[in-house]
C-alpha cells in the first residue's frame, strides 16, 4: 500500500473490500500479469560471465548509463533498475532495463527476487550496485540493501553501494565549509527530515563498509563526505547532446540562459532567478527555466541555450553540466576550490550567488573568450563522462575473482 498513491489507493481499498473468492480470482490474475510483466523485460546475457544490476532507482538516469558503461568491459552483461515513483510528479522519462511498476511492486516482487538471485532457472546476478543504499530484492521503498546483504551473498552476489549526494552529503559541514551552503540558518521540516535521513544512511553504510562492501559515489565533492569511496564519474550520452556543439554561441543579441533545477533549493535557484529575472527585463538576456522536462527532450533544450546556470550554492559538477559541456555550451556553476583540484583545467565558469551578475555580463561582454571557453566543453564531456572513465571505476570490482556460489540455491521468501 506504501506505493499507492490517489486513485489507485482508493481503486485498491475498494478491490479490497470485494468477496473473498472474488478477490483471490482477481488477485491471481493480477499476479501473473505483474510476474508476465518482470518475465517480458531484458534478462542477462547467459554467456555473460559477470552480470550486474545497478538500481533500484535510476537517479538522473545514472544507473542505466552506469550499465552501459559497464557492458564495454569484457564478460559483463549489466541491466538497471527503476522504480514507479509513488508520487503523480515527473520521472523524466528515463530509460531503464527493469521498471518495477505499482502492478510489480504489489504483486510480482517473487519473480522479480527469482530473477536477480537465478532461482528461476535463469542466470543470476553476480554483483548488484544498490543506489543511496536501497534494498533490491523486496519493497525498496522501505528496505535497505543490509536487509538484502546475507541473502544476496548466499547466493554468490557481490555488492558494492553508490551514494548519489542528498542522502548521505553531511549538512551541517556543508554549511560550515561553504558560505552559500542552503543548509545556513535555521532548518525547516524538509532539512530536518532530510538530515535523517543522512544520519541513517551513514549508519547503514558505516556498518556495510566494515563488512568489506565497496562505496561509489558520482562526484568528487561527495569523497570528502562518504569515507573511504571511490569516484564513479556521472556519465551521460555524449553523442546524443554533441551535435548541439555544431550549433552557433552567443550570435543573439539576448543571448538565451537556461536553469533547469531538478530540487531548485539545493541550486540556488531563488538567487539564480533574481539575477536572471533582473538581466532578462533588462533586455539583456533571454532567461528560460526548465521544469519537468522528459529527458528525451533535454539535447534540443541545451543546444538552444547560450550559457546554462547549474547551480550556485553545492559546489560540485553534476549531469546538466556534463551534458551541457557535451552540447558546447557555456556553463555556469559553483564549483568549490578542492573539486577544481581535482579537476584542472575544468571548463565551468564560476560564480555563486554574489557574484553570478557580474559573471553573465563579463561572458557577455568578452563573447570571443566565452565561445573559447565554451568550446573545451564536448573533449571535457568525452574524456570525463562518456562512460570511459566509469568503466575503468567499476573494473576492479567487477574483474575482480570472487568467491563461488553456494551448490544450492536460497529459499524464495
Amino acid at each position: 500500500m506504501g506505493a499507492l498513491r490517489g486513485p489507485r489507493r482508493w481503486a485498491y481499498q475498494a478491490f479490497r473490500t470485494l468477496p473473498e473468492p472474488v478477490r483471490g480470482v482477481g488477485d491471481t490474475v493480477l499476479r501473473r500479469r505483474a510476474e508476465t510483466q518482470v518475465r517480458r523485460q531484458p534478462g542477462f546475457d547467459p554467456e555473460a560471465a559477470i552480470r550486474l544490476v545497478i538500481g533500484p532507482l535510476n537517479t538522473a538516469g545514472q544507473g542505466e548509463r552506469w550499465t552501459r558503461a559497464a557492458e564495454t568491459l569484457p564478460g559483463v552483461s549489466a541491466r538497471s533498475m527503476s522504480l514507479e515513483r509513488r508520487s503523480s510528479g515527473s520521472g523524466f522519462g528515463y530509460a531503464s532495463d527493469w521498471h518495477l511498476s505499482q502492478a510489480v511492486l504489489l504483486r510480482g516482487m517473487t519473480q522479480h527476487r527469482s530473477r536477480v538471485l537465478g532461482t528461476d532457472g535463469l542466470p543470476p546476478a553476480t554483483h548488484v550496485l544498490a543506489e543511496s543504499a536501497w534494498a533490491v530484492l523486496a519493497d525498496p521503498y522501505h528496505r535497505r540493501i543490509h536487509q538484502d546483504l546475507e541473502e544476496l551473498r548466499a547466493a554468490g552476489i557481490s555488492v558494492a553501494i553508490l551514494i548519489h549526494g542528498s542522502e548521505m552529503r553531511d549538512l551541517r559541514a556543508h554549511a560550515a565549509a561553504y558560505p552559500h551552503s542552503p543548509f545556513h540558518g535555521d532548518w525547516d521540516e524538509r532539512w530536518e527530515t532530510m538530515h535523517a535521513t543522512v544520519q541513517r544512511t551513514r549508519e547503514i553504510v558505516g556498518q556495510m563498509a566494515e563488512q568489506g562492501v565497496p562505496l561509489f559515489v558520482p562526484t568528487q565533492d561527495m569523497l570528502e563526505h562518504v569515507p573511504g569511496s571511490t569516484l564513479l564519474p556521472i556519465t551521460v550520452d555524449v553523442d546524443r547532446f554533441s551535435p548541439g556543439a555544431a550549433r552557433g554561441l552567443l550570435l543573439r543579441a539576448r543571448p538565451v540562459v537556461l536553469h533547469a533545477p531538478s530540487n531548485p533549493r539545493l541550486k540556488g535557484t531563488r538567487a539564480v532567478e533574481e539575477v536572471l529575472g533582473r538581466l532578462h527585463q533588462a533586455g539583456m538576456i533571454e532567461y528560460r527555466r526548465l521544469s519537468g522536462v522528459p529527458n528525451a527532450h533535454m539535447p534540443s533544450a541545451i543546444a538552444g541555450a547560450d550559457i546554462v546556470v547549474d547551480q550556485i550554492v553545492l559546489g560540485n559538477v553534476a549531469t546538466l553540466a556534463a551534458e551541457s559541456m557535451a552540447a558546447g555550451r557555456i556553463v555556469v556553476a559553483h564549483v568549490a576550490d578542492e573539486v577544481r583540484e581535482r579537476q584542472p583545467g575544468l571548463p565551468v565558469v564560476e560564480a555563486n550567488p554574489d557574484t553570478l551578475e557580474e559573471v553573465i555580463r563579463g561572458l557577455l561582454e568578452d563573447r570571443p573568450a566565452s565561445r573559447e571557453l565554451a568550446a573545451k566543453g564536448p573533449a571535457w564531456a568525452r574524456e570525463h563522462h562518456d562512460g570511459t572513465a566509469a568503466a575503468a571505476a567499476l573494473s576492479p570490482w567487477l574483474l575482480a575473482p570472487r568467491a563461488l556460489p553456494p551448490a544450492t540455491s536460497p529459499p524464495v521468501a
